[in-house]
């Protein structure tokens, strides 16, 4: 007699597998990435490389010859030189974080796959490294009004920079610390559900919590840094250009002076624009996205992802801007690329006299870089007229949740 239960238990597991298969066929069909989509093609891929790759290494080759050319010599530890190293030191951090952690997942994979740790430590890095940027720029603009328009009184003493520098560093560890308790990693949606895609998110109790971090954020990152560059720059600018400044003794090197610090003047307001131009965009991105994320139709728009790409470029090619600016607006930093270039690249045997080369710091013609133009004060401390800046930042711009311009902790889908 045959035993119908055999058939029933083999019939059983042939409709599972039946099942599986169709379910795993289902799945890998719905969660296929469209390739019709342009986000999607190996061309749109190649040009994120690029693009990202190319102001990822040319941060890191500047920024780094920058901490290099302060660090070299004694003479070069300066407060504003301090200063100038810490926003280096912001901008190669943004780097490593901000570029690498954004457009990959971003753009690319368009899901996180690295854990909620990472989500938590790297959206928390990023705010961090952008802020340590933003407040080191109005330290040096509060340093650089002192030192033009009160030439005569004391400067800031190497303590008290290394003070303000860790300040910096404590108070934008602080404004940070809501992102890494709001990060999560979340499947928002039935398709990130069903395809098992994790987006990392800010989750917050109540939107207008979310709402009203974004414009502290956006106030202490890019509206309050402007506006003391402004505001600072264009009162040095009146005094330099137009007379000079107060105590200024009135001599032929003092006209020379005058003269080197109109080519200063220069160079602050090549630094403000590019911040502007830099900046501007993604900050104008996240105040329309904040108004308008709950429509549809403004999230859903099919142009949305190459806008956040282009204002997220932009934004965060501001690291590599100002070590190019020193090169080409400052003949002392130009020199001091040089002379650190050279010292990289040469061999380390000196082919004249067989002896061997270094790269001690006492080898750069910096001195102690006072002033983008070596511009010192008798009679009082060194009085550096440098400028450098930076800002950052990054952004998110999930369906449903708040936009940063500190870190992007959601995808296009």
């Amino acid at each position: 007699m045959v035993d119908v239960s055999e058939y029933q238990e083999i019939s059983t597991q042939y409709n599972n597998i039946n099942l599986t298969v169709n379910k795993t066929w289902t799945k890998a069909l719905t969660c296929t990435v469209d390739t019709s989509n342009f986000l999607s093609t190996p061309l749109f891929h190649s040009l994120v490389y690029i693009l990202y790759s190319t102001i990822f290494i040319t941060s890191l080759f500047g920024n780094g010859l920058v901490c290099f050319i302060v660090q070299s010599s004694p003479r070069m530890k300066t407060v504003t030189n301090y200063f100038i190293m810490n926003l280096a030191i912001g901008d190669i951090l943004m780097t490593l974080l901000c570029i690498p952690f954004t457009f990959v997942p971003m753009l690319v994979l368009r899901k996180w796959p690295f854990g909620m740790v990472m989500c938590k430590l790297v959206n928390y890095a990023q705010v961090v490294s952008v802020f340590v940027s933003a407040y080191t720029l109005l330290a040096i603009s509060i340093d650089r009004y002192m030192a033009i328009m009160r030439p005569l009184k004391p400067r800031l003493g190497r303590v008290a920079a290394k003070f303000i520098v860790g300040g910096v560093w404590a108070s934008a560890c602080a404004t940070a610390a809501p992102i890494f308790i709001v990060s999560e990693i979340k499947r928002p949606t039935e398709w990130h559900e069903f395809c098992e895609e994790d987006l990392c998110l800010e989750q917050w109790e109540k939107s207008e919590h979310s709402e009203q971090y974004s414009y502290v954020l956006l106030t202490l990152q890019f509206a309050l840094p402007l506006t003391a560059l402004v505001l600072t720059y264009a009162r040095i600018a009146h005094v330099v250009w137009g007379g000079k400044p107060p105590g200024e003794a009135e001599s032929l090197r003092d006209s020379r002076m005058q003269l080197a610090k109109r080519k200063m003047i220069k160079m602050m307001v090549t630094v403000v624009v590019v911040f502007t131009i830099c900046w501007l965009p993604l900050n104008i991105f996240i105040i329309l996205w904040t108004i308008h994320g709950e429509d549809i139709t403004w999230a859903t728009w099919p142009g949305m992802p190459y806008v956040w790409f282009v204002c997220h470029w932009l934004a965060m090619s501001h690291c590599c801007y100002n070590p190019i600016i020193y090169c080409y607006m400052n003949s002392r930093y130009r020199r001091g690329f040089q002379q650190a270039l050279s010292c990289i690249l040469r061999p380390r045997t000196n082919s004249s006299t067989g002896q061997q080369g270094h790269c001690s710091g006492d080898a750069l013609p910096l001195t102690d870089l006072m002033g983008t133009n070596g511009i010192a004060r008798r009679g009082t401390s060194s009085t550096s007229v440098s400028r450098r800046l930076t800002g950052s930042s990054f952004i998110s711009i999930p369906r449903n949740a708040p936009i940063r311009a500190l870190s992007v902790r959601s995808h296009f889908q």
